[in-house]
């Protein structure tokens, strides 16, 4: 996934949306739910997941509007299942006031003004932030609102167009209560015309300092719609497909969310090194790699013994307390690999643990127990295992360089 804004939807055994979720980076959003335990209802949303759809957005911002309409058009079950009304609030526009303002509310009222969302928690605030700063309402809290001598400190930090002074009539304050109406219905280029009407307006009376104020919210509302725009056809969603076949042609317990792989660099035994990646829903999850100085092994090649080492101090030393286990372990090389690595798994009490190796020549699988296989050259499965183990292969060759780089100079 992409590390952008977007809207994810969580699918179901027959291809039924069962959640939908917004996020302002969607790579970390999603992956934080195979990473970690969540709550009871969480826990359960999760081991219904089959497949995952994204949809990229321009902002976080079009990404709430669009969480909120096709929560209503899905209605998914989970979304009213996880969803506290109290933690997911409206945006309330008071039409039915002279002087309309826009805030947060909990519930919605039959009072002739317009509720829009339900929006998720702190980012209701932060749009009544963006919508008062390209369309300056009123801040106060007055209803109806009373005459004043002195504008108050939001008109002279230029946020309130000040209506308690006289310094704003009232059709051109309905025009723009109509410009946020349009905004929070996510019609942009049309909140841009309205914008531009009033900037046209305040240019003609001669009120400079108000027209440019209008000149550089519409600057910043077209920049937002020309990301929308650029982002039309977002890229297509991606499944966890290649991941299901892998589950499948392994045969393994469970779904292969996690997979850890090893590999060994050295030259004729000498600055011997070790690399462990991981990917997470068969992407790189690169803040869980790790690089290993091999100890047990110097003078002579013993790649066996390499392996052997890296695997029992990742599972049996401090990192098995800070990472979350795999689902599977994989290790870049054949039978003798695969043996001393099982070997390793079970002296750190994780036997059982699902284990492959991938040999370079053949493409040939090695399991525990099992004899040899072969995927077909065209799998998605078998793709998907080369990119783990040419990855584990190039973050070891570079650390190898390095280390040998250091210890030439040194």
């Amino acid at each position: 996934m992409p590390a952008k804004p977007g809207v994810y939807l969580f699918k179901g055994r027959s291809g039924e949306i069962i959640y939908v979720g917004k996020a302002r980076v969607l790579r970390k959003r999603v992956a934080s739910y195979f990473q970690k335990k969540g709550d009871l209802k969480t826990s359960i949303l999760v081991q219904k997941i089959r497949d995952i759809d994204y949809l990229v957005t321009a902002s976080e911002l079009d990404a709430l509007i669009l969480e909120d309409k096709l929560v209503k058009k899905y209605k998914p079950r989970y979304n009213i299942a996880l969803k506290d009304d109290k933690a997911y609030p409206f945006l309330k526009l008071t039409i039915n006031e002279k002087w309309p303002r826009l805030f947060l509310v909990r519930r919605k009222e039959n009072d002739g003004a317009l509720y829009f969302g339900r929006y998720q928690g702190g980012m209701v605030r932060a749009i009544i932030r963006l919508v008062k700063k390209l369309f300056p309402i009123r801040w106060c809290k007055e209803s109806p609102l009373r005459r004043r001598e002195q504008p108050c400190l939001y008109y002279r930090i230029g946020a309130c167009s000040a209506p308690c002074v006289g310094n704003i009539s009232a059709d051109n304050y309905q025009q723009l209560v109509v410009g946020i109406k349009l905004l929070l219905e996510g019609k942009m280029d049309k909140a841009i015309d309205k914008l531009k009407s009033e900037m046209d307006k305040t240019a003609q009376a001669e009120d400079y300092e108000r027209a440019a104020y209008f000149r550089d919210s519409i600057k910043l509302l077209a920049k937002m719609l020309e990301g929308k725009t650029a982002l039309a056809k977002p890229p297509a969603p991606l499944g966890l497909s290649e991941l299901t076949e892998l589950q499948k042609e392994l045969k393994l317990p469970s779904f292969p969310m996690r997979i850890e792989c090893f590999d060994i660099s050295n030259i004729q035994g000498s600055n011997m090194v070790a690399s462990m990646v991981v990917f997470l829903g068969g992407t790189p999850l690169r803040r869980d790699y790790r690089r290993f100085k091999i100890q047990s092994v110097a003078g002579k090649p013993n790649d066996v013994k390499a392996i052997y080492e890296t695997v029992k101090r990742r599972y049996a030393g401090s990192l098995s307390a800070k990472m979350d286990k795999p689902d599977l372990v994989m290790v870049d090389g054949g039978a003798a690999q695969v043996s001393f690595a099982e070997r390793a798994l079970s002296e750190a009490k994780m036997k059982g643990t699902p284990l492959i190796g991938l040999a370079k020549k053949e493409e040939t699988i090695y399991a525990p127990g099992r004899q040899p296989s072969q995927l077909s050259r065209h799998s998605a499965a078998l793709k998907l295992l080369q990119r783990i183990r040419d990855e584990a292969h190039r973050f070891a060759v570079t650390f190898h360089r390095e280390k040998r780089k250091k210890a030439f100079f040194g």
